[in-house]
């Protein structure tokens, strides 16, 4: 496998990691008092649409790219998907005021930049360990 196949994979492991988060949390204890699961399984639900845009894009563009370029690009994935979050207070209810909309988008950008480069060192620490086990080649 090819980094640029493997990075439209890990494309989706936000949705199935907010899934196993979200089984965690209306099955067992444990994530019901997890911050960490509660959070997970609510990035997906309010900026689970606008990722789901984000990825058409990034697939679509990542076919034609080489395994270098798309790594680099990569790194600037979280900020790059910021802009299409400024619909959710909007998509999710009143946002009420100017400055109650603005406070809402600082705070999911501020969870989108934390979220956003964990799943990046997540993809890349996978990709580490598919190249260590022998499943994985460089496209140039």
């Amino acid at each position: 496998m090819n980094f640029g196949t493997y990075f439209r994979i890990a494309l989706f492991f936000p949705y199935l990691i907010g899934a196993i988060a979200a089984v965690l949390a209306f099955t067992t204890e444990f994530g019901v008092k997890n911050g960490l699961v509660f959070f997970t399984v609510f990035s997906i639900v309010f900026a689970g649409i606008p990722y789901a845009v984000f990825v058409a894009f990034a697939f679509a563009w990542s076919k034609q790219r080489s395994d270098s370029k798309i790594k680099k690009v990569m790194w600037f994935a979280p900020l790059l998907f910021l802009p299409l979050l400024i619909i959710v207070p909007f998509i999710s209810g009143s946002p009420g005021s100017f400055l109650q909309a603005m406070a809402s988008i600082a705070i999911l950008w501020s969870f989108a930049l934390a979220y956003g480069y964990a799943y990046v060192l997540l993809t890349y620490g996978g990709w580490v360990l598919i190249k260590k086990l022998g499943l994985g080649c460089e496209k140039i």
